[in-house]
């Protein structure tokens, strides 16, 4: 006979008993993350006519490509392009640590959000859905965002003269490491992505999104190594051609919007699953208590 676990409604979300075992538990836990690649799937379809701006005028919603506004936006912060200026001074064409410090920054991208996921469903359950939200948000924003208004990213804004030379190196680092296979994997899988999907920067919003929200949950050592997390990201990004600084300002953005609106999910959910208030208690009167009318 099979027992059936029952669980009280008004019990807190973590604290609920389930039949389902840890590897179960934690594909229920990644499976809202599907969304993500779904949008990202219908993003690249939308924007697949542009090609690397050698293809159509715009893309399957009338959205143009945008290569020079976010340089002039980087000029107009800085006075220059600090992609161009950093690959000047450290772009020598061959591989050194800190390209493979690079590399490894940028690949923990693809690992981060389904990480901090288990770990919300794991030990921080009561927090779990309002980290769904955070991350659907930021990805939601992206990608339409991506489709609204497609900008090409330093690399490919250097491939068509508007800025100076500057070369994609995000997976240089693995031949110091002497991890051949990995770059060709990083390779293989950058060629088949979104070339256009440059403003936001995701990379640089998912670093932020992870730190700010296990923020109130780690401990002070901890926190500074999020913090350190975000941004060496957004430099990896900005040193390796994948992104300008306007792109992962408008990432940061995008991120404590997602945060926001995960902090508005998880309040609603608490308030939701409090037990009603108790009536408040009339004490009565002397005369009552003597049986005087």
């Amino acid at each position: 006979m099979t027992a059936v676990v029952r669980e009280s409604p008004s019990a807190p979300v973590g604290e609920r008993p389930t039949r389902h075992g840890p590897i179960a538990q934690l594909l229920i836990a990644w499976s809202p993350l599907s969304v993500i690649l779904v949008a990202y799937v219908v993003a690249q379809w939308i924007s697949d006519p542009l090609g690397t701006g050698d293809g159509a005028a715009t893309n399957r919603v009338g959205a143009p490509l945008h290569v020079a506004a976010p340089a002039r936006g980087d000029e107009a912060l800085f006075g220059t392009v600090p992609t161009v200026w950093l690959q000047a001074r450290l772009g020598t064409g061959t591989a050194h640590w800190y390209d493979a410090v690079g590399a490894v920054v940028y690949l923990t991208h693809f690992v981060a959000i389904p990480l901090l996921t288990a770990v919300a469903w794991f030990r921080w359950r009561e927090r779990f859905r309002g980290w769904i939200v955070a991350v659907l948000t930021m990805t939601l924003v992206g990608t339409v965002t991506y489709v609204a208004w497609p900008a090409a990213p330093p690399w490919l804004a250097s491939e068509h003269g508007v800025i100076g030379d500057v070369d994609r190196t995000s997976s240089l680092g693995w031949e110091w490491l002497h991890l051949d296979v990995v770059a060709r994997l990083t390779e293989g899988g950058q060629g088949d992505s979104n070339p256009v999907a440059a403003m936001p920067s995701l990379h640089a919003a998912a670093a932020l999104l992870v730190a700010l929200f296990a923020w109130p949950s780690v401990s002070r050592w901890a926190r500074a190594a999020l913090l350190a997390y975000a941004l060496a990201m957004a430099a990896v990004l900005v040193q390796t051609g994948e992104h300008y600084v306007v792109d992962v300002l408008a990432g940061w953005a995008v991120a404590v919007a997602g945060v926001v609106a995960g902090a508005f999910a998880t309040s609603a959910l608490a308030s939701r699953s409090s037990p009603p208030a108790a009536p408040p208690v009339v004490p009565s009167s002397p005369s009552t208590e003597r049986g005087v009318p």
